[in-house]
């Protein structure tokens, strides 16, 4: 199994340290995405950084990554089945908030502990996850057309 890990942009050296140690010589395929973090794997390739990020994606099986909103978003989007592990070595927990909402929704495979990575890759290899449906959001007619209708007030009002 091939499976792509992505920190995004922010260190996440443990998860990346926990995975390349614990996982060597297992039958699965690791790339990281390290970012700039210091722990540079020893027993898988890793990139800092690619501007095309999204070929990495689609060669892979899995996704396990940080519980950014962009990243979640766009594997959602092309359909990639993913683990998602909140970092709470960042100042905010807001992680925790995004990664339990796509779990209990069934988008995605949420762990909080490095030591349910093992068993998250086993149910994510088998799991049918919910297709998660993108909605154009676009109300610039909306918004025209109350920002019409209350300068129409106005003039009203002022008449």
């Amino acid at each position: 199994m091939k499976i792509l890990v992505t920190v995004g942009t922010t260190r996440f050296d443990s998860l990346i340290r926990y995975l390349d140690e614990t996982f060597a010589g297992l039958a699965y395929e690791f790339t990281f995405q390290i970012a700039d973090g210091k722990y540079k794997p020893i027993n898988f390739p890793y990139f800092r950084f690619s501007a095309d990020i999204k070929t990495y994606y689609e060669a892979s099986d899995l996704v396990i990554c940080h519980a950014g909103a962009g990243t979640i978003y766009k594997l959602l989007e092309i359909k990639k089945k993913i683990i998602i592990v909140p970092n709470t070595e960042r100042v905010d927990n807001h992680q925790l908030d995004i990664a339990g909402y796509m779990a209990s929704n069934g988008y995605a495979i949420s762990v909080q502990e490095f030591t349910e990575l093992a068993e998250g890759i086993k149910k994510a290899s088998v799991a049918e996850m919910k297709v998660f449906e993108k909605h154009d959001f676009d109300k610039t007619l909306e918004i025209i057309s109350f920002c019409m209708g209350d300068l129409e007030n106005k003039k009203i009002r002022n008449n």
